[in-house]
C-alpha cells in the first residue's frame, strides 16, 4: 500500500484488489483536498490503471467540490473504457449521496 498524505485533512492510500486500483480516503474531500484526487485519477488513467475503486469508509466529510472531483473521475474512466466505484461509504458520504440522488449512481466496489 502507497501512503500519500495529501493535506493535514486528508491522506490517500492506493493499492491494489485483482485488476482494480483501490483509493482509499481518510480525511476530507474539500476544494482545498480534491485538486490532490483529480491528479491521482490523471496518473492512474495516464497509466491505463481504468478500474478504480474509491474506498470511502474513512471519509469524513465532502462537499460539491469533492463530488464534483468523484463525478469527473467516473467519468474520465468511463469513457477511457474503465470504471469507477465506490466501497463502503461512510455515513457523511452515504448521506450526500441520498440527497444528492447519486446513491444509486455508482458501482459498489
Amino acid at each position: 500500500m502507497d501512503e500519500q498524505p495529501v493535506t493535514p485533512d486528508l491522506v490517500v492510500t492506493a493499492g491494489t484488489d485483482g485488476d482494480h486500483t483501490v483509493l482509499a480516503l481518510r480525511g476530507e474531500l474539500d476544494a482545498y483536498t480534491a485538486p490532490a484526487l483529480d491528479e491521482r485519477v490523471a496518473d492512474l488513467l495516464a497509466r491505463r490503471r481504468l478500474d478504480v475503486v474509491l474506498d470511502l469508509s474513512g471519509t469524513t466529510f465532502v462537499d460539491s467540490s469533492g463530488l464534483r472531483t468523484i463525478l469527473t473521475a467516473q467519468r474520465q474512466l468511463c469513457e477511457s473504457g474503465g470504471s469507477l466505484g465506490l466501497r463502503q461509504p461512510s455515513e457523511p458520504v452515504r448521506r450526500l449521496l441520498e440527497i444528492t440522488g447519486l446513491a444509486g449512481h455508482f458501482a459498489a466496489g
